[in-house]
């Protein structure tokens, strides 16, 4: 548990305590993280302490996971959380000059962690401690979310090919979730079968759309192993427009000019423009609508925000997506993906499947 102890070292510095809910912050220090639910969850860590405060119906699997190094304290669901915080937490909660909490804590579970420790302090999202320690990513890190695109890429090739002519939306999304399972993903993260128009909807919710002539659009990704995989790619039924191929032809430029400029240290802002760039001075500027990617590890989105008026510096080894698009709407739209690790003088593309238009016969 050499991150939970980096943490400690950390938070011992400061004077400070950090209660984590369930999540991907939880897991990354520990490993796993327990179900999140109604009932209240805090993991606790200080520079000389780590407690977990969990409801006694999860408390036996907390122990299974977390073994004797960390020390597990249950209540009932009749006690409620308020007594077992103050027991376990009011003493260090009460030395500490800084408190953070996990960003996205459920706001009842704080009250009662306010309440139940007389919290005056104002409280610090976690993620001011845990992003930069989470963007950049170890060696194992990485093979899990090479191996995990690799399961996306067929899942991609599996969805293309299955394209037909009156097939909705919803069939081809099924299509693509068994694609995952039976090539080894232990679950869909998220699957967009955008037909037609809805293409130019960035992140339309399949429906029970009828494919037909035109564009295709496909951004799926999937979890092996904690980590995520992402990617989108678009196949056109029938010969493509002229207009069609010519917009994909700027964002696949757009594409390599974000790829060329993602290397470690460059700043985030800076990626964003070298594509952003590409699809303004083709005159599309008003139509890519979004920034140009995020981060992607445990969480599907996580930093660094891949955007404009970001000046952090990408780090060493962080995985991130580049992902331009143009959307005309109720006409069509394109987005390209890629998810790539920065390196100093390069960035690795994950994918393998080619950016082409993958064309459908009718």
């Amino acid at each position: 548990m050499h991150r939970l102890a980096k943490a400690k070292e950390r938070l011992g510095k400061e004077n400070a305590v950090m209660f984590l809910s369930p999540g991907d912050d939880f897991r990354y220090l520990l490993s796993w993280s327990p179900l999140g639910d109604e009932r209240l969850t805090f993991l606790g860590v200080s520079g000389d302490e780590v407690a977990l405060v969990i409801a006694s119906v999860n408390a036996q699997e907390a122990r299974e996971h977390v073994g004797a190094a960390i020390s597990v304290y249950a209540f009932t669901d009749q006690e409620g959380p308020g007594a077992t915080l103050q027991k376990v937490f009011g003493e260090i909660a009460s030395r500490a000059q800084t408190i953070y909490i996990s960003d996205d804590a459920r706001f009842d579970h704080v009250e009662q962690l306010r309440h139940a420790l007389q919290l005056q302090k104002p409280l610090l999202t976690a993620s001011q401690l845990m992003a930069p320690w989470r963007m950049a990513k170890d060696p194992d890190e990485i093979e899990k979310l090479k191996a995990c695109q690799a399961i996306n890429d067929q899942a991609m090739l599996a969805g293309l090919a299955a394209i037909r002519v009156g097939m909705t939306e919803m069939e081809l999304q099924d299509i693509i979730r068994r694609a995952f399972m039976a090539n080894g993903a232990d679950r869909d993260a998220f699957i967009i079968v955008a037909a037609g128009s809805h293409s130019a909807l960035p992140h339309h919710t399949p429906d029970q759309t009828v494919i037909a002539e035109g564009p295709v659009l496909l951004d799926i990704g999937c979890f092996k192993d904690g980590y995520a995989s992402d990617m989108t790619r678009v196949a056109y039924v029938g010969t493509p427009s002229e207009d069609f191929v010519h917009v994909h032809r700027i964002v696949n430029q757009a594409v390599e000019a974000g790829i060329a400029k993602a290397r470690a240290f460059a700043e985030a802002q800076s990626i964003d423009h070298a594509a952003r760039r590409v699809i303004e001075d083709a005159g599309y500027g008003t139509y890519f609508v979004h920034r140009l990617g995020h981060g992607i590890g445990l969480s599907v989105h996580e930093p660094p925000s891949i955007m404009a008026g970001n000046p952090i510096k990408v780090p060493l080894y962080s995985a991130f997506s580049i992902e331009p698009g143009i959307y005309l709407p109720k006409r069509f739209g394109v987005r390209l993906e890629e998810v790539v690790i920065a390196y100093p003088d390069h960035a690795e593309v994950l994918s393998a499947v080619p950016r082409d238009i993958y064309q459908v016969k009718r």
